[in-house]
C-alpha cells in the first residue's frame, strides 16, 4: 500500500523515531501538545518546539493532534465553551510555530446523544467556530476527526456546511469507523471527497485498542480497496505508540 505515512514521534527516543521516519519517508504527527501536563506548562511547550525544530528535518508534511480531553467547544456552558476554544487556538498557534501542515481535532459530539435538537445546536456552533478559526489560521489545515459517532451523518453535514473553506477537511479515523454500528464502507463512501487526512490502527471491531495493523480483526485489504475505489489520496497516521510497534505497522501496511 503506497501512502504518505505519518508516525507519532517518541520524545524519549527521537533518534530512533527520526531514523524510522527517514527509512519510510514518513512524516510526524505530534501527540505531545494535547496533554494538559504539557500545554499548561509554557516552558515545556517552548522546550519541545525547540527540540523538534532542532531535528533539522522538513515538517511541511507533518501534522499535530490538537487538544481533545474534556474539550467542549460547542458547549452551552459559556465557561466550558470559552476555555475549550482558547485551548483549540493554542493548539493552532503551536502548530504554526512548528510549521506543520495541519491540526487534527475531534468533533466534540456526544455519541450517545442523538436528538435532532442537540445535533442542530452542535452543527450551528461548530460551523461558526470552525469557519472563524479557518479564516484566522489560513496557513494551516484543520482536520475534523470522527470519534465515536454511530453514523457519518453529522460529520458529513458539518463538512458540507464548511465546503467553501479550503483549509477545513475531515480526518477519517478508520478504526473508529470500524467499531461503529455503521459499516465502514458507508463511512468511506459518505466522507469521500472531504477527507484530507486519516488515522489508522487495528482493533477487535469492538473497542478502540490502537493495536498494530495485522494484529487485530480489521480487514486492511478491504481498506486498501475502499481507498482506491473512492480515490482517497490522503496522508495516513499509523496511530500507535512505540518505535518497534510502528515498525511492524509500516512493514505490514507497505506490503499490502
Amino acid at each position: 500500500m503506497d501512502r504518505k505515512w505519518l508516525l507519532i514521534p517518541e520524545y524519549s527516543q527521537l533518534k530512533e523515531s527520526v531514523a524510522l521516519a527517514e527509512q519510510y519517508n514518513a512524516g510526524f504527527e505530534y501527540n505531545d501538545f494535547f496533554e494538559p501536563s504539557i500545554y499548561e506548562d509554557s516552558e515545556e511547550v517552548r522546550k519541545r518546539i525547540a527540540v523538534y525544530k532542532e531535528l533539522m528535518r522538513s515538517r511541511s508534511s507533518d501534522t499535530l493532534h490538537g487538544v481533545f480531553y474534556d474539550i467542549a467547544y460547542t458547549s452551552r456552558d459559556s465557561v466550558l465553551r470559552k476555555r475549550s476554544r482558547e485551548l483549540i487556538r493554542q493548539s493552532m498557534c503551536i502548530a504554526g510555530e512548528l510549521g506543520v501542515k495541519g491540526v487534527v481535532f475531534h468533533t466534540g459530539l456526544l455519541a450517545e446523544l442523538q436528538t435532532e435538537g442537540y445535533i442542530r445546536q452542535w452543527l450551528e456552533e461548530a460551523e461558526t467556530f470552525w469557519r472563524e478559526t479557518a479564516v484566522q489560521y489560513r496557513g494551516l489545515e484543520i482536520y475534523i476527526e470522527n470519534t465515536f459517532e454511530k453514523t457519518p451523518d453529522a460529520v458529513v453535514r458539518l463538512a458540507e456546511s464548511l465546503a467553501e473553506e479550503e483549509n477545513i477537511k475531515l480526518c477519517l479515523d478508520y478504526a473508529h469507523a470500524c467499531i461503529s454500528p455503521t459499516p465502514v464502507d458507508k463511512w468511506v463512501e459518505q466522507l469521500a471527497g472531504k477527507i484530507g487526512h486519516m488515522h489508522l490502527n487495528d482493533n477487535d471491531l469492538k473497542a478502540d485498542l490502537h493495536a498494530v495493523p495485522g494484529e487485530g480483526k480489521i480487514d486492511f485489504k478491504q481498506c486498501r480497496r475502499l481507498l482506491e475505489q473512492y480515490h482517497i489520496e490522503a496522508s495516513i497516521l499509523l496511530e500507535l505508540r512505540g518505535v518497534e510497534r510502528q515498525r511492524r505497522a509500516l512493514e505490514y501496511m507497505t506490503a499490502l
